[in-house]
């Protein structure tokens, strides 16, 4: 079904615009992607509800098109120079039963780290990143865009650390002094890595449940950004 809308106005505008905001994607179950090879993957993740474009896409024909204008497609994107594609698509469900090696990003709030991470963890082999109910949501614009994709291929969702606790090693990122070095650490099976809030690092609830608080070795500095921090601890121990 393809059909056209110039207006800003127009009631279907109206409802996309409005999965902007976290509290509306939650209640709505859908989220807002933008680009060409973001819509692939959720077309082949079967997630697409509907797509807004300039011109005419080669898609499953049972999806919606919707063919506006620039006005209207600047009022739908969060780019600066819209690639010209936007799509609703469902927020994916994931079986939280089968993952031996999780991120747990405890209170990040920065989209941009949340998106990187998540593509590291996709990279290095993780099968799952988990994230607290006050870390930033990602199905933000901007983490979408940081993560390029990759909240398709890897599952990303809100759980709670302590759900955790009896089946996995807790492993808290922190520069407390009991803290051991990462080339120290023993793995088991199944862990979880803790990454902490920018500013103020872990949360006292993260270090309560912590079975390892871990460091990494620098010198100059007091501490590294957590996306750089949570690249090399994933990496030492992919």
């Amino acid at each position: 079904m393809i059909k056209v809308i110039t207006s800003k106005n127009n009631d279907k505008i109206k409802y996309v615009v409005s999965l902007k905001d976290n509290k509306n994607r939650k209640k709505e179950g859908k989220f807002i992607g933008e680009g060409r090879k973001s819509l692939e993957l959720a077309l082949h993740a079967g997630l697409v509800q509907e797509v807004y474009t300039y011109d005419t896409l080669l898609i499953d024909e049972n999806i919606p098109q919707y063919l506006v204008n620039e006005e209207v497609m600047k009022k739908l994107s969060s780019s600066v120079n819209p690639e010209g594609i936007v799509f609703v698509a469902n927020v994916p469900s994931f079986k939280k039963d089968k993952y031996n090696k999780i991120l747990f990003l405890d209170s990040i709030n920065d989209p941009g780290n949340l998106g990187t991470l998540t593509r590291t963890a996709l990279a290095f082999g993780y099968d799952a990143v988990v994230t607290s109910s006050d870390s930033v949501s990602v199905y933000n614009e901007k983490a979408l865009a940081a993560c390029k994709g990759a909240n398709y291929l890897i599952p990303v969702f809100q759980d709670d650390l302590e759900n955790y606790k009896d089946s996995y090693q807790i492993i808290v990122s922190t520069l407390k002094e009991e803290s051991i070095d990462v080339e120290e650490v023993k793995l088991e099976e199944k862990y979880v890595l803790v990454l902490g809030n920018e500013a103020h690092g872990v949360s006292k609830k993260s270090e309560e449940l912590a079975d390892i608080f871990v460091k990494i070795p620098i010198e100059n500095i007091n501490s590294l950004n957590v996306a750089v921090a949570g690249g090399i601890l994933m990496y030492s121990f992919h």
